[in-house]
């Protein structure tokens, strides 16, 4: 029997086209008794997709559709702390995305954010070795990325195992480079030669956009082991009444999504603009609100008192930080030894 059925004029009560009498599933040829296939789960659509207005009309139907579990995760996952968690461990989980495949999703898209940015505004200062000397080419500190670059100053090739001799004071030229640039050169400096071999070469090969490349794709791996770690140090936080391992690791996946998701706007926030003014006040208020939201979340999940909860909000955030520095320092020298 044919999948597609025609047209249906009617329209069910979930708002989708009424499904014809006798009408059978596309994908595996079930008899369908309502929109979806009762066998493999398959939607039934009126018409065939052959063109690309009914692609963008089925598209658009999928992702605004009132029933549609991509914005009622986004909702709870914003807007209620530890509801999604809850929700799954009460096996309320047909109406969500699942936790995988959501945070799976979300960090691809905030990772490619950050790329995207990164590329969008190249760092202040390029370096050029040629004629024995490391040429430095330094942006106006105040559009760095958005207009062309001054010239700058020469300084001297780099000297393994003690700092680089200028030719003229360093402020003029590190007044131009950003804090983490001069955090990363002078570490290096003093650690090891090769590590200084390594930045030399960095700075030689065009700045710091390798490093970045290799930062973030380094991060992004190690992201999906930081988390199962991270739900190890939670259970002795928990162990009454007793927890299972996957609620910690399900607990902080979700958490993580929502961080991934507001750092994902300020991110695409600061793409389109670079005013303190208004940056600053956005950054303060997404920290204060991630906080709130740990809060909110462990009493919905755990539900421990205000007072216990918020201990071990302070001991969870200082473990996560810690965690994190450890986890950014390790991929830090490995992109270094790498290049």
């Amino acid at each position: 029997m044919n999948g597609i059925c025609g047209h249906a004029a009617a329209t069910a009560a979930t708002g989708g086209p009424e499904v014809p009498r006798g009408c059978a599933c596309t994908n595996c040829g079930t008899i369908l008794t309502g929109p979806f296939c009762s066998a493999c789960g398959q939607r039934y659509h009126a018409h065939p997709v052959h063109s690309l207005r009914h692609f963008i009309q089925e598209a658009t139907e999928d992702l605004t559709h009132a029933d549609s579990r991509l914005w009622r995760t986004v909702y709870a996952l914003l807007l209620r702390p530890g509801f999604l968690t809850e929700e799954f461990l009460a096996g309320h989980r047909a109406r969500y995305l699942p936790p995988v495949r959501l945070y799976l999703v979300v960090s691809v898209i905030f990772f490619l954010l950050v790329g995207l940015q990164s590329w969008l505004s190249p760092p202040p200062i390029r370096v050029r070795q040629a004629h024995g000397l490391v040429r430095y080419t330094v942006a106006t500190p105040a559009r760095v990325g958005l207009i062309g670059r001054n010239p700058g100053t020469a300084i001297r090739p780099a000297v393994v195992g003690r700092a680089v001799p200028a030719t003229v004071p360093m402020q003029s030229v590190c007044a131009a480079i950003d804090a983490r640039s001069l955090t990363l050169g002078a570490w290096c400096t003093e650690l090891s030669p090769r590590i200084q071999h390594s930045w030399t070469a960095l700075n030689a090969a065009g700045g710091l956009e390798r490093f970045d490349a290799i930062l973030l794709h380094s991060l992004e791996r190690a992201m999906f082991l930081f988390l199962p770690v991270m739900a190890l140090g939670l259970k002795p936080l928990y162990r009454n009444p007793r927890r299972y391992y996957v609620e910690h690791l399900l607990f902080l996946v979700h958490n993580q999504v929502c961080v991934f998701t507001l750092l994902g706007l300020y991110t695409l926030l600061q793409m389109i603009t670079s005013s303190g003014v208004i940056l600053r006040p956005v950054w303060g208020a997404l920290s204060i609100y991630t906080l709130v939201y740990f809060y909110l979340a462990m009493r919905r999940v755990y539900r421990d008192s205000r007072g216990r909860t918020l201990a071990k909000l302070v001991v969870i955030s200082l473990g996560y930080l810690t965690a994190f520095a450890l986890l950014f320092a390790v991929i830090a020298t490995y992109g270094f030894l790498t290049l």
